[in-house]
């Protein structure tokens, strides 16, 4: 028996969803924070009377033919005959757009009814919005005075709305699931290992589970993992599939997967997440209807347009910029409202996983259970860090001290303050949190909206948007830190310029944050050809209840000839030596590779003097630290083209990573170094947060993370079934690396000494 759909939304879904007026909200008016907001209201629902009824719970099950619908919410207070809505502001009610003002009364007035609907007696009712400023608890009350009947008009006027949206939805999807049905996969077999990859992805995702998969270069990770989703959505398990990648240039690749499926029509709606100056039509101007053509009737023109998102295939950067240019609207906020009801998102992982991103929001309030495809699952953990971090500059604020008017500069004045004197007698880490910044950003926050009214005439520009998003930020992080997994770091002593200061909120083990995001979606399935050791994937990713699989190489291991040299130590203590030592093994290895090869050291450093030995070979080639994406594009492009090339790079770049040259374009990658991360004071401090956690610091904070480094460079090497190629791996430590089996079971591994490597060959 097939179970009838049903559908899910939140109170303030719904009015948002209705909201048919108004301009798109400026950019750079910050708003309270989850934490703020959350204090505002338990302070404010504190004050009121007895027989006050806080935070009461609502729903309404709406019947349609061919599905059910449930609406549901929680209203902030609630009294005999009257409801109040709460929201907690940094500005007065009277600089809030228009739209938002709209929003709110919407939402109001749908909690007013659902609340009046199981009391037929009372017919009148006050409708109550309440704004509360965070800082100074000043309330202001806009009461409106409904009769029930009115209320349940209003209601069902917003739930039929809803309703068509519904019907036009659900036919698409039955249309969809039946395409995906018959979907075949686009080759004439799969691969043994693709195919054992794709039976756990669907197995995962029907169980609502999460899985963690080692698939070696070759495997066809992209098409193992979307393929059985894609059947997974078909069947109902999910509602939808997020393909999630580390770099934009994975995303073409998934792209051309779903047109080689057959699956680039109106079946299938993909759409394909781009950053925001990639799509903004108005990069002169700020996000608000008075100066932006396309922020400007944002709503209205959305409403209309809401039925054309199921009428084109894949909307990737063209088609949004062309749609966008036609009806005048803006094509990155368009696409982040309709990502919600796509049947496939790509893009990349910070639309879902960084604290900034509305994706998650928007899934849980109508319930759009989702099914997510990590690539380079590997990469989770550094970008994990990296999104539940941030920093405030003192630089960030000359730049908006120089530019802005006098009421601008005085309110800043604090914050200079604040932030000069957290600084007095810290420099460095710390466990220590700057709260005098951290109070001093919130009373900023809570009055720029009032410093832009007192400067009409001013046009606020970067600088200002920068502060914003800088504070905002750092306010957000820091109350999501713990100590157990973020320190704090100081720069710039008490005597150092405005300019050199500075204080971050570092992330140290960003597992506990990642795993919150995992909840918020229906199954999550992470993969990449490098997640051995399998204890540190799994806990750092926030994936420690994962189904872990690791899938057999598709080549052959003779493909492969791996030598460990294991007499040449490339530790710091042996720098001096270094380059006397690995010069002629680069000179050798050069010797007997008979297409070209990559030579990756762990450091610039290393790399440097090696590299100095070659500079009359216009054959060996070095990107340099600061080169352009263009001289990295024309770099591949030699390689893919020419012979006998060498080039070096350091491990972790781009070359090391992500880059695919079959053939003759690679046949040697050598290794100089186990890749781990400098040893510094950061890095210990992730190395014993881990260790009071219980976990191997060490190994987790230096020797995996470079571990992974190596095998992602040797996995450059051979991509192909006929391609064969040579890997060196340089250093004593390989040596333990083999004995503990973190090495590719595919490998054929041989050790040799230094001298024995440098026997002459014939080139071949």
């Amino acid at each position: 028996m097939t179970l009838r759909p049903a559908f899910r939304i939140s109170v303030r879904a719904l009015a948002e969803f209705c909201l048919d007026d108004g301009d798109l909200v400026s950019s750079f008016r910050a708003s309270p924070s989850a934490l703020e907001g959350r204090e505002t209201h338990q302070l404010t629902q504190a004050r009121r009377a007895p027989g006050y009824r806080p935070e009461q719970s609502v729903s309404l099950d709406w019947y349609h033919p061919d599905f059910d619908l449930t609406l549901s919410g929680r209203i902030d207070g609630a009294w005999s005959d009257g409801i109040e809505e709460i929201k907690s502001l940094r500005i007065t009610p009277d600089e809030l757009p228009g739209s938002a003002q709209a929003l709110n009364q919407r939402q109001a007035q749908l909690y007013a009814a659902l609340w009046a609907l199981p009391r037929p007696n009372q017919t009148l009712w006050t409708v109550r919005l309440c704004y509360v400023h965070s800082q100074t608890q000043q309330e202001w009350h806009q009461d409106e005075h409904w009769t029930r009947q009115d209320l349940l008009d209003r209601l069902i006027d917003h739930l039929s709305r809803y309703d068509l949206w519904l019907q036009q939805l659900h036919e698409h999807r039955q249309q969809r699931n039946q395409a995906l049905a018959g979907a075949q996969f686009p080759f004439n077999q799969m691969r043994p290992a693709q195919r054992s990859m794709a039976e756990t992805v669907y197995k995962a995702q029907a169980l609502k589970r999460n899985a963690l998969i080692e698939a070696p270069t070759g495997t066809g990770k992209t098409l193992a993992a979307l393929f059985p989703s894609l059947k997974a959505l078909g069947a109902g398990h999910h509602q939808g599939v997020y393909y999630l990648t580390m770099k934009n240039t994975g995303q073409p690749l998934v792209l051309d997967s779903v047109r080689a499926l057959g699956l680039a029509t109106t079946d299938l709606v993909t759409l394909n997440l781009q950053a925001k100056e990639r799509l903004c039509l108005s990069p002169s101007t700020p996000c608000d209807g008075s100066v932006c053509p396309y922020a400007r009737g944002y709503f209205s023109k959305r409403q209309s347009l809401r039925p054309a998102f199921l009428k084109q295939g894949i909307w990737d950067r063209t088609a949004l910029i062309e749609l966008g240019e036609q009806h005048q609207i803006c094509p990155y906020y368009l696409s982040q409202d309709w990502a919600v009801w796509a049947d496939l998102v790509v893009g990349d992982v910070n639309y879902l996983y960084d604290t900034t991103a509305v994706q998650p929001y928007l899934l849980r309030e109508v319930d759009n259970r989702v099914a997510v495809l990590i690539d380079e699952s590997h990469n989770l953990i550094d970008r994990g860090r990296a999104m539940f971090s941030a920093s405030l500059s003192g630089r960030t604020l000359t730049a908006l001290q120089e530019a802005a008017p006098a009421n601008v500069q005085a309110a800043l004045k604090p914050v200079r303050q604040a932030l000069k004197r957290c600084l007095n007698n810290r420099n460095g880490l710390s466990e220590h949190r700057p709260e005098a910044l951290v109070l001093a950003l919130r009373a900023w926050l809570q009055a720029s909206a009032r410093l832009l009214r007192d400067a009409p005439f001013w046009e606020p520009g970067p600088a200002w948007e920068g502060l914003i998003f800088e504070a905002g930020r750092f306010v957000r992080i820091d109350e999501l830190a713990q100590p157990d997994d973020f320190c704090w770091r100081y720069q710039g002593s008490q005597g150092a310029s405005t300019d050199d200061q500075r204080i971050e909120v570092l992330c140290l083990n960003p597992s506990r944050l990642l795993a919150q995001k995992h909840e918020l979606v229906n199954s999550v399935a992470g993969f990449s050809a490098t997640l051995t050791p399998w204890l540190y994937s799994m806990t750092m990713t926030g994936l420690a209840d994962a189904v872990p699989q690791a899938l057999p190489s598709p080549f052959q291991p003779e493909q492969f000839t791996v030598t460990l040299i294991t007499d040449v130590s490339t530790r710091y203590r042996d720098r001096a030596g270094l380059k006397d030592a690995v010069l002629p093994l680069v000179q050798q290895f050069r010797t007997q590779t008979r297409g070209n090869a990559l030579v990756f050291f762990s450091s610039y450093q290393q790399m440097s003097g090696v590299f100095d030995a070659f500079a009359d070979d216009p054959t060996v080639l070095a990107p340099t630290r600061d080169a352009t994406l263009l001289e990295r594009l024309a770099l591949l492009d030699r390689l893919r083209t020419e012979q006998g090339l060498m080039v070096m790079a350091p491990l972790g770049g781009v070359l090391g990573e992500g880059i695919d040259l079959p053939g003759d374009a690679l046949t040697g990658v050598m290794v100089v170094g186990p890749g781990l991360p400098q040893v510094n004071e950061f890095n210990n401090r992730i190395r014993h947060a881990l260790e009071r956690q219980g976990q191997p610091g060490f190994d987790f904070a230096y020797r995996y993370p470079g571990l992974h480094k190596v095998l992602q460079a040797a996995g450059r090497c051979v991509r192909t079934e006929t391609d064969h190629g040579d890997i060196w791996l340089v250093d004593d430590r390989f040596a333990e690396y083999y004995h503990n089996g973190w090495l590719p079971p595919h490998w054929q591994v041989v050790m040799r000494r230094r001298t024995q490597m440098l026997t002459p060959v014939t080139p071949g």
